[in-house]
């Protein structure tokens, strides 16, 4: 297996970086990954199980920063010394198709002709985004591991709070202060910026992409073409109802006749004990769609 730290620099000039882990012998399908929340391309425990299950299953594994890794980042412009401040609490949700575009270019640059996108918790709503914004016809399958709806879990756990925060957040940024951070704490976790939650929470937001808490409208997630693997584990915290509830929603909306779901029985968010089965499962989907590693003769 050989392991490359990689670079790109986005069409608005900021460099994100990853980690690309490829078979000795060139495979000309590969897996990219992005992370949710906060996230980043090396800290989830099941990211390791994963490296080695998709490698010796004949894929490639390219797991990758987005512009909003971690709460706070910096982020270099171009070859430039100059900083731009983003990361989870200053994130503009649709401004992640500049990322995923960006991380697809090098994909294929290294001679990747079929490309599966796969999508932890929040960057699951960030595929299914791109993917209405830019169909392209190498993205073959989507993975989208404990997708999550974010605006409906603030919801569930307290609306007045919500709703308190939103009309805060949006007189913030008409005094021209969206980019301070709202003076609370998010579910007590999580600072954000008053423009990125009007961005993500409010009235028509383009990040509402599994409206679960509200039975709302699904269209993107219905516009997917490509077959979809959707799971939960069966502990997980991020549920509107229980996983199987929540599953069986998802499960509607998936057009493709070749789409699955399935829960991993006492997993959690991050499938703690279960990171092989959870790799293996994926694997096994693919191969049932494709054929075993790097037939390209079955993709259509």
């Amino acid at each position: 297996m050989k392991t490359t730290f990689c670079r790109v620099n986005t069409s608005d000039k900021l460099r994100l970086d990853g980690l690309l882990f490829e078979l000795e012998r060139k495979s000309k399908i590969g897996i990219l990954h992005l992370p949710g929340r906060a996230g980043n391309f090396y800290a989830n425990g099941f990211l390791d199980a994963m490296v080695q299950v998709y490698i010796d299953s004949g894929f490639g594994f390219l797991s990758v920063n987005t512009r909003g890794h971690d709460h706070i980042a910096d982020f270099r412009i171009g070859q430039t010394e100059q900083l731009r401040r983003i990361g989870a609490a200053f994130d503009i949700f649709e401004e992640c198709v500049l990322d995923i575009d960006a991380w697809l270019e090098f994909f294929r640059a290294r001679g990747y002709e079929k490309i599966i996108l796969q999508g932890h918790s929040q960057g699951g709503s960030r595929a299914v985004y791109f993917l209405n914004q830019k169909l392209q016809s190498d993205i073959v399958a989507l993975v989208l591991a404990s997708p999550a709806d974010a605006a409906g879990l603030l919801k569930k756990y307290s609306k007045q709070f919500f709703e308190n925060d939103l009309v805060k957040a949006q007189d913030m940024v008409v005094q021209g202060r969206g980019g301070e951070l709202l003076p609370c704490k998010i579910r007590d976790f999580y600072y954000v910026s008053a423009k990125s939650f009007v961005d993500e929470f409010g009235h028509g937001s383009k990040a509402n992409i599994f409206p679960i808490f509200e039975n709302g409208d699904f269209a993107k997630l219905e516009n997917i073409k490509v077959p979809v693997l959707a799971f939960y584990g069966g502990k997980e915290d991020i549920c509107i109802n229980s996983p199987k509830q929540d599953l069986e929603t998802i499960a509607r909306h998936l057009k493709n006749p070749k789409s699955k779901t399935f829960i991993i029985d006492d997993a959690d968010h991050t499938y703690l004990g279960f990171e092989n089965k959870v790799s293996r499962s994926i694997v096994d989907w693919i191969n049932k769609l494709y054929g075993e590693g790097d037939n390209l003769s079955k993709i259509k």
